[in-house]
């Protein structure tokens, strides 16, 4: 698959079915913003989160602002998202250490349907780097490309 920067402000949003947020810090979006992102999520899109570090507060501030109506809520063990490709029976993978704190996936539900899906004390997204990079061990690579290609096949297949 191609990476394709897309800005949610662009014509082409809607033809892009998967989205990837990720980094350290803060979101921050515009009114505009929000209400295309929330267009795009309620007519099919679905959006991966993933907090590099640090991301935790403006996340749950964003999706608040983005969907006052529904609280992000722990996503259970059971859930597909963990299970349509590879098996996690304890959740999201463990990639990277930051506080010494478990893994957790948070999401947004929306009529059955896992429309936003946030990885916090994980970062799949270490585990998708060079492997120089953060230096994780290859089973823990491993681990979070397996978690990836359920994330891409959950967001595609339900």
């Amino acid at each position: 698959m191609e990476e394709k920067r897309v800005k949610i402000e662009d014509e082409d949003l809607f033809a892009h079915p998967f989205l990837f947020a990720t980094g350290h810090g803060t979101i921050k979006l515009s009114e505009t913003e929000k209400e295309r992102l929330r267009q795009y999520l309620l007519a099919g899109g679905f959006l991966f989160i993933n907090d590099s570090y640090g991301m935790d507060k403006s996340v749950r501030g964003a999706v608040a602002d983005l969907f006052p109506e529904y609280k992000l809520e722990e996503i259970p063990f059971d859930h597909p998202i963990y299970h349509c490709f590879f098996d996690f029976p304890n959740g999201p993978p463990k990639i990277h250490e930051h506080d010494n704190k478990p893994a957790r996936g948070w999401g947004i539900n929306i009529d059955d349907r896992l429309v936003l899906y946030y990885v916090h004390e994980s970062d799949i997204g270490d585990g998708w780097e060079d492997s120089h990079v953060h230096n994780d061990p290859p089973e823990k690579r491993l681990d979070a490309l397996k978690m990836g290609l359920n994330i891409v096949t959950y967001s595609m297949a339900y």
